[in-house]
């Protein structure tokens, strides 16, 4: 993997053009920065865990997986309805539980993810700066998040996940 693939460590908060360019180059480059960490090591090695205590490569990828598949959710219907409300469902602990995606081989958990980023492109890459300022209402939470913020996020979190699993598998 190429030094300074990323962006920058943080993108901030405040929704404009450039800040919104930032997050989908973020999002357009995780699943290809995700591939090529996979294929630097062998199968069994990405089922090992990274460290002691922690995930291996495969749970890390569907705890991403997870993770932007809340954070799509909530935007999706951010778009479809005016300010939704929407059941705080834990990303791993809720929604990975039930669907357990740490189950499948890596290359499945790699097509998958590229498939969701690719819907998830298409539809972010098309939004109007109105668009990208809709929000939801998350249960137990007094804040609306836009769709910017659940976008971001989803940026966010990738960009310390890539970065931590490249140094640990290199």
């Amino acid at each position: 993997m190429k030094a300074g693939f990323l962006v920058k460590k943080s993108i901030s908060t405040d929704l404009t053009s450039a800040n919104i360019a930032n997050v989908l180059k973020v999002l357009a480059e995780s699943p290809a920065k995700l591939e090529e960490l996979s294929k630097s090591a062998s199968a069994a090695k990405l089922r090992q865990p990274l460290g002691k205590g922690e995930r291996s490569f495969a749970e890390d990828l569907a705890h991403l997986i997870n993770g932007e598949a809340r954070s799509s959710e909530m935007i999706y219907q951010a778009l479809l309805v005016n300010e939704p409300y929407v059941a705080d469902i834990h990303p791993d602990r809720d929604w990975g539980k039930l669907l357990r995606f740490d189950l499948l081989d890596v290359p499945d958990l790699i097509a998958y993810f590229k498939t969701r980023r690719k819907v998830l492109l298409r539809i972010l890459s098309a939004l109007t700066e109105a668009q990208w300022a809709r929000a939801v209402r998350e249960e137990g939470k007094k804040r609306k998040e836009s769709v910017y913020w659940r976008a971001r996020t989803i940026a966010m979190h990738e960009l310390d996940h890539l970065g931590d699993l490249e140094k640990k598998l290199r």
